[in-house]
């Protein structure tokens, strides 16, 4: 502290790293709290490896990040209508989801048509069309009679119409419990003219035909005043709505007047001072009814270190997976003027991590590639099969080039050729529950042992992958390291194969009994001889362990 307070820029602390520096020692504090011994309290979720507080000890194992593999059908939606002009594919500009009532896949996607940048004037002239699937690869765009152009019909559903011509950046979610069947979708969005840069509402009961809701959306004392980026989740235990959005303020803080600022750039990158941060940031808001919201929270800043000095986050968004909120995060790298997707996570949805070192999750595409210069997502993660499937926005064109470019001055082919102005609807799958393993080589025998759980499941079921001559055996052990009567290594029988849910077994028998606590003795412990707790010990070679469960026994 006193070194501190005399203006230093390190503590010398005892760490294997040596000095660390104030924010570093600060963040460390901070995470002191971050988990708690109810987090193994698991119950017969499926435990990830993201992080590794259900790890207990590893031994000749490596952790492996897995990024998904894109489809070799993309693009699956691209400009094929004599109505879009530029269908943008950005973040927070499209959405996708598999309706729960038909199964169908549904997109909702913004065909821009002109972007504004004047001095004082801010507005994007845009409108939201739809698209259907029926097996999430090949699109319709529906020809409806909602909006029509030169007499023909168009997919267009939001925008376009008088008192809603202009809708720009659309959140849309299925509300799996609507108290009117009108409002069962549900957008959120930009609304230009005559409410500039106001958050309006709107409900839908098929996602097509949408009423407006005449109340402006308010953000705690922001107002209704919100950054053009909302994308919104369903937080299933509330029954609440969540928005991860951008603040109003976040590139417009207090800046060195004496520094000049570019017509579009919100000015020079100011390291190590939270005052002047200018960057786009991730923030968080909660409502009931998608009216009344909480007001913003940050939960994800691009750092001053690990983060290269001309990155932001674009957006994010989330869906639950195995115990986790799993993020997937817009890096936008200004510079260069592209985007790509990292993943980060979260065990409580407001103190997130970043994985595998901040890099790259899903990347753009290699040159002359249709998504060569963006990949971005903003839709959550859909479960098909023993897959998930990641539906991203791929753009030949670079962010903001052609947008803002007449405005600076630029010269770009990008601006003068709208052929060049090209997005797309592009799918990456994943193995399910597979963003990272546990890996066990070839020659030496791995060991993985977990801490101690608790779970009423009596089958133990893991998601694993052995490659040839590979094996995974498990034993169960108690919280006092004892071996559980016929569930040890030498009656394990041995797992093989690949498979994302694969009950184990001893000898043919699956049944994985919690031990019992043995009450009496002592009044105050009564936990005394035994817990409930289980701990499992994991033996592999030429294998790799995703995640496992204690899960209801089977029938």
């Amino acid at each position: 502290r006193q070194k501190n307070l005399n203006g230093a820029k390190s503590y010398e602390v005892p760490t294997p790293g040596g000095v660390v520096s104030d924010s570093q020692l600060l963040g460390t504090l901070l995470s002191m709290s971050a988990y708690d011994s109810t987090a193994l309290v698991i119950g017969d979720t499926p435990q990830l490896f993201l992080d590794n507080l259900l790890v207990e000890a590893s031994h000749d194992l490596t952790k492996t990040w897995h990024s998904p593999r894109k489809d070799d059908a993309n693009p699956l939606i691209v400009k094929d209508k004599p109505w879009e002009h530029v269908p943008y594919f950005q973040s927070a500009n499209h959405v996708v989801l598999r309706d729960s009532q038909d199964g169908l896949f549904k997109c909702w996607y913004e065909d821009m048509i002109d972007h504004f940048g004047r001095e004082g004037e801010y507005m994007v002239a845009a409108r939201q069309c739809y698209a259907f699937s029926e097996d999430g690869l090949t699109w319709h765009k529906p020809e409806l009679d909602v909006v029509e152009e030169d007499g023909h019909k168009t997919n267009i559903v939001l925008g376009g119409t008088p008192g809603m011509k202009h809708v720009h950046s659309a959140g849309v979610i299925e509300d799996p419990h609507p108290a009117d069947p009108s409002m069962r979708f549900r957008a959120l969005f930009t609304h230009y003219p005559p409410y500039q840069g106001h958050i309006r509402l709107a409900g839908s009961s098929d996602g097509i035909h949408w009423n407006m809701i005449d109340q402006l959306a308010s953000f705690g004392d922001v107002g209704s005043s919100m950054g053009d980026a909302c994308l919104l989740h369903y937080d299933r235990h509330s029954r609440s709505f969540v928005a991860i959005c951008r603040h109003f303020y976040q590139t417009h803080p207090s800046l060195n007047p004496r520094h000049p600022i570019g017509p579009t750039n919100p000015g020079p990158r100011y390291p190590h001072d939270f005052s002047r941060q200018n960057r786009r940031r991730i923030w968080i808001a909660h409502s009931h009814d998608m009216i009344h919201w909480s007001k913003p929270e940050l939960i994800l800043s691009p750092d001053d270190e690990q983060d290269n000095i001309d990155e932001g986050y674009y957006g994010m968004t989330f869906a639950e997976v195995g115990g986790f909120d799993v993020g997937l995060l817009a890096a936008f790298h200004r510079a260069a003027n592209n985007i790509d997707v990292r993943l980060v996570f979260s065990r409580d949805g407001h103190r997130w991590s970043h994985a595998n070192n901040r890099q790259t999750w899903l990347p753009y595409g290699p040159p002359g590639n249709w998504d060569q210069h963006m990949a971005v997502t903003s839709s959550r993660i859909i479960d098909v099969g023993d897959e998930h499937w990641i539906y991203y926005g791929g753009a030949f064109c670079h962010h903001d080039y052609f947008i803002w470019g007449p405005r600076e001055g630029m010269e770009h082919p990008e601006i003068s050729n709208p052929e060049l102005q090209r997005f797309g609807l592009g799918l990456a799958r994943l193995r399910r529950h597979g963003f990272v393993s546990f890996d066990a080589g070839a020659v030496r025998e791995g060991m993985l042992i977990t801490r101690p759980v608790l779970s009423d499941g009596e089958n133990l079921v893991i998601n694993a992958r052995c490659s040839a001559g590979g094996y995974i055996r498990a034993e169960i052990i108690d919280d006092g390291d004892n071996l559980a009567p016929g569930l040890n290594k030498e009656a394990c029988d041995t797992f093989t194969g690949d498979s994302v849910a694969h009950t184990m077994t001893w000898k043919g028998n699956a049944r994985v009994p919690a031990p019992k606590p043995e009450f009496g003795g002592d009044s105050l412990y009564p936990w005394k001889q035994q817990t409930p707790y289980r701990k499992v010990r994991f033996y592999m070679k030429n294998a790799q362990l995703f995640s496992f469960q204690f899960a209801a026994a089977s029938t």
